[in-house]
């Protein structure tokens, strides 16, 4: 109940640091904080996310930040206008902001289960206008659709396939490439298509050889009579290889499949593990370590005081225990003063520095 009127009474004052007259500067420096906020408490801000919207004069880093935080705020009631506003955004000229616009969308399918198939269609729908980096960026993303709801949107494959010939950046190529290799068995020409990325095996770059490789095996798994001499030549391909990593696992593939092929199954078809969207953000130590820090260069950075300040890791730090952090057994007690908390440490570094002396 106490959190919940801070949080009532912290949210107009937030809101007029972004939508009011100030500085561009000072709003990011506002947009960084709440970023953080809202990270701990995401119902604080959740009514007001219309006052994040992108507008038109907004400079670069000012969408950006808004944009994250929308991904945090969206829910199944504000799904809708954000998705409208999303697509909106993927047809901007910074590049940018419409590759992050793009994996917006992707992040809110995996975020909101019921609005899954309405970001597909808004993904089909930015992949057939054929720009390439939006093209890319969606197949990126599909494929961590696909991660998180194995076997229910596989329909929109050959929609995917038809662009294979458009993609020139590693990231894209691996994530087609581990898409032809997992949905194998329903894709009929998936040798050929696999075959596609084999010819410039040599040209292409680590993440996709090696997903290639992997793509190859499971390939053989699942239809073992007319892709073994496809799969020989991979495997050949990755033993000789000057990179450790690409040859040891070419070399733990072609012993796996020649000495037990049902153990090669288990280990290369096993069910994978789902991904989950809070995985972009940080970490419950630091958020606590820089809510600490708020409205300070750390909380900006977003990283600890003592990763730019040196000389912070000597200066003692008084600690913060949010009330959902403590034990049960911890919330009955009282905990006894420290005396030395009366007054402040001596030699205490300000986390704002001396701005006076900057050029």
């Amino acid at each position: 109940e106490t959190i919940r009127k801070f949080c009532s009474k912290m949210a107009p004052p937030l809101v007029s640091l972004v939508s009011g007259g100030q500085e561009f500067e000072i709003r990011f420096v506002a947009l960084r904080n709440i970023t953080l906020i809202i990270q701990r408490f995401p119902d604080l801000l959740s009514n007001q996310i219309k006052i994040f919207f992108v507008k038109y004069n907004d400079p670069i880093y000012i969408k950006l930040e808004k944009l994250d935080i929308m991904m945090a705020l969206v829910d199944p009631t504000t799904v809708d206008v954000c998705l409208s506003e999303f697509l909106e955004y993927a047809s901007e000229v910074d590049v940018e902001f419409v590759r992050k616009s793009v994996r917006a969308i992707g992040r809110t399918a995996i975020k909101i289960d019921s609005a899954t198939q309405k970001c597909i269609d808004v993904l089909l729908q930015l992949i057939k206008t054929k720009i390439n980096y939006v093209v890319q960026e969606g197949i990126i993303v599909i494929k961590d659709i696909f991660r998180k709801f194995p076997n229910q949107y596989e329909s929109i494959i050959g929609a995917l396939c038809e662009n294979l010939d458009t993609l020139d950046e590693p990231d894209a190529k691996a994530s087609m490439v581990w898409i032809i290799g997992e949905y194998a068995e329903r894709i009929e020409n998936a040798d050929e298509l696999l075959d596609m990325f084999i010819e410039t095996f040599e040209e292409e770059t680590m993440p996709v050889k090696l997903a290639i490789l992997t793509a190859m095996v499971k390939l053989f798994l699942k239809r073992p009579h007319d892709t073994q001499e496809l799969l020989q030549t991979v495997l050949k391909l990755a033993s000789d290889s000057d990179v450790p990593d690409l040859r040891d696992r070419g070399f733990v593939y072609w012993r796996l499949l020649s000495c037990d092929p049902d153990a090669a199954k288990d280990v290369v078809l096993c069910e994978k593990a789902s991904i989950d969207e809070s995985s972009s953000k940080h970490d419950h130590e630091l958020l606590n370590e820089l809510l600490m820090h708020i409205a300070s260069l750390a909380s900006v950075y977003h990283k600890p005081p003592s990763s730019f300040l040196p000389d912070y890791l000597h200066m003692p730090v008084k600690k913060v225990v949010y009330m959902e952090d403590m034990d049960e057994d911890e919330e009955g007690e009282d905990a006894e003063p420290d005396p030395g908390d009366s007054a402040a440490p001596q030699g205490e570094l300000d986390l704002l520095g001396d701005f006076d002396d900057l050029d």
